[in-house]
C-alpha cells in the first residue's frame, strides 16, 4: 500500500522461464515478468497464484481488473520499480513487496537473505503471507477511488488490517498480537493510532478480523470503497470510542 511516500513496479526482462507456471485461474489475466535467471521466480509465481485464489475464495469475487507483476531478482532492480513520482531513491531492507490496484512488485525471495532484513526468504509460510498480504492491497485498490491508498492514513489500521487478516498473518506471524497489546495496556485508544507500535499488524489485523465476525463479510466488503475513517465508522453504525471498547473486549477474551 501507499503510507510512507510508497511502493513500486517495473516490469523486468521476460516471464520466467525456468518452470512451468501455475494454471491461471478464470478471470482477468495477471502478466508476471521476471529474470530467467531468477531462481526464487518460479515459486513466487507459485505463491501468486495461491494468493490468488485465496483471495477471491474470501470475498468470493475475483479480481476486476487485469494486475501486472515483477518478481525483481535483486534489491537494485526492486528499487528501479519505483514510480518516479513517488521520489524514492531506494527502498528500506524490510521492504520486499509492495501492492496497489494494477500492479504488485515483489523481491524475489531468493535475494532475501542477502538483500532484505526482517524477513526469511527460507520460510514458506513467511513468503506466502508476504506475497497474499500485498496482493491483498492490490484487490482492496481495485475497490477503492484512491487507487493507492493515498490520503489515507488515519485509515491505515484498515487498509493494512485488511491485508494482515486476509493473508492469514493474523493466524501466524501476528498471532496473539492483539491479546498480548491489550493485556499489556498497549491497545490503541484512537483508531489512528491503531497502525503504529510493535503491535500494529496484529491490532489491526484483529480489528478488521472483529469486523467481519461481528458485522458480516458483506459489511467488510461494502468497506472496501471507504476512503476515511469517519466513512468507516458510520457504516458500521458505531462511534471511535464504542468500536474501540467493543474490539478490545472482543479481542481481550
Amino acid at each position: 500500500m501507499r503510507f510512507r511516500p510508497a511502493q513500486a513496479s517495473l516490469l523486468l526482462l521476460l516471464t520466467a522461464a525456468c518452470a512451468t507456471p501455475p494454471p491461471e485461474p478464470a478471470g482477468v489475466a495477471f502478466s508476471i515478468a521476471a529474470d530467467p535467471g531468477d531462481v526464487g521466480a518460479a515459486t513466487a509465481e507459485a505463491d501468486v497464484a495461491a494468493a490468488r485464489q485465496k483471495i477471491e475464495t474470501f470475498f468470493d469475487a475475483p479480481f476486476p481488473e487485469p494486475v501486472r507483476i515483477t518478481i525483481a531478482p535483486d534489491r537494485a532492480a526492486f528499487d528501479a520499480a519505483m514510480p518516479a513520482e513517488w521520489g524514492m531513491i531506494s527502498t528500506e531492507c524490510w521492504m520486499v513487496g509492495v501492492g496497489v490496484a494494477d500492479w504488485l512488485a515483489v523481491l524475489s525471495p531468493a535475494a532475501w537473505s542477502a538483500e532484505a532484513c526482517e524477513h526469511d526468504g527460507s520460510d514458506r509460510t513467511e513468503v506466502q503471507g508476504i506475497i497474499t498480504h500485498e496482493l491483498v492491497h492490490t484487490y482492496h485498490g481495485q475497490h477503492n477511488p484512491t487507487r493507492d491508498f493515498t490520503g489515507m492514513d488515519a485509515a491505515g489500521w484498515f487498509v493494512e488490517g485488511l491485508a494482515t487478516y486476509v493473508s492469514g498473518q493474523l493466524e501466524t506471524s501476528h498471532a496473539g498480537d492483539a491479546a498480548e497489546a491489550i493485556a499489556e495496556g498497549a491497545a490503541p485508544t484512537e483508531l489512528e493510532s491503531a497502525w503504529s507500535g510493535r503491535y500494529r499488524y496484529g491490532v489491526s489485523g484483529s480489528m478488521v478480523a472483529y469486523i467481519d465476525e461481528t458485522y458480516g463479510r458483506g459489511v467488510l466488503v461494502a468497506l472496501l470503497p471507504a476512503t476515511s475513517e469517519e466513512e468507516i465508522l458510520s457504516a458500521l453504525g458505531s462511534s471511535e470510542a464504542e468500536f474501540i471498547a467493543s474490539w478490545a473486549e472482543w479481542a481481550g477474551d
